[in-house]
């Protein structure tokens, strides 16, 4: 019994290293893994501009100032430069009693760009949101793999356009949550690389070049390993039925 279980586990370890080599022999040399993606540590300041005039030709004002330590982190702060004045505070509430739109902007580098003139991203929300959240919102930077400005988007963080009397007083700072958002590619195949393999075979194929450079018991590893099996434990069986005539 003692020899069968030694050949037993002679035969298990036999098949161990059988997929050690093949495995072994089908990993690419040629291989190299993926480099670390660097993380960014550098910080992003943005002017936001907001529009308090009706349809959207309407002027842009200074609004404040989004700032963001990291890009790794994704959570930023936003400085108001000063408080609405009464004439704001005002064209917000008309604007918000007219079911208007608010209307924000930051800068972006995307697109052609004109000497002297500066590209823009905006979105906007309902005036009445705003003002019955008693300007509490949050903003979202959507930036790409490259770090460059692709979107903005405004959230109230409370109102429904119930067309509630705000207080003239609680309109005098935003209070603003403010995020990062990065795009994230999905996988792309590398199709360049599986038509260059091909055309490789192809050309292989046609000068005659098929030699395959595994060892021999890499190439007939399937049929070597049943016979060790079968013999293994065919031996084993003949040592025990031995054993019981004596």
């Amino acid at each position: 019994m003692a020899d069968y279980a030694e050949k037993l586990w002679l035969t298990l370890v036999t098949i161990f290293a059988c997929f050690c080599i093949i495995y072994g022999t089908r990993k690419n040399p040629d291989a190299r893994s993926a480099p670390d993606v660097a993380e960014f540590t550098s910080g992003l300041t943005l002017d936001v501009e907001h529009s308090l005039d009706t349809g959207p030709a309407g002027k842009f004002t200074v609004r404040g100032v989004l700032s963001f330590k990291s890009f790794k982190h994704g959570v930023g702060s936003f400085t108001q430069t000063s408080a609405l004045n009464a004439g704001e505070k005002r064209k917000l509430k008309e604007l918000a009693k007219s079911n208007g739109l608010y209307r924000i902007r930051v800068p972006t580098t995307i697109g052609d760009q004109v000497p002297g003139e500066t590209n823009y991203v905006s979105t906007f929300t309902k005036a009445c949101t705003l003002v019955e959240s008693r300007l509490s919102d949050e903003i979202t930077i959507h930036l790409d793999q490259a770090n460059n400005v692709l979107g903005i988007s405004i959230v109230p963080l409370e109102g429904s356009c119930h067309m509630e009397d705000v207080e003239t007083s609680s309109l005098n700072y935003f209070n603003t949550t403010v995020s990062l958002s990065t795009t994230v590619p999905g996988p792309v195949p590398d199709t360049q690389a599986f038509v260059q393999k091909l055309e490789e075979e192809k050309i292989a194929k046609a000068k005659g070049n098929t030699t395959d450079n595994r060892s021999f018991f890499a190439k007939y590893w399937m049929y070597i390993v049943p016979i060790m099996l079968f013999v293994m434990l065919s031996s084993g069986g003949e040592q025990r039925g031995g054993g019981g005539g004596s």
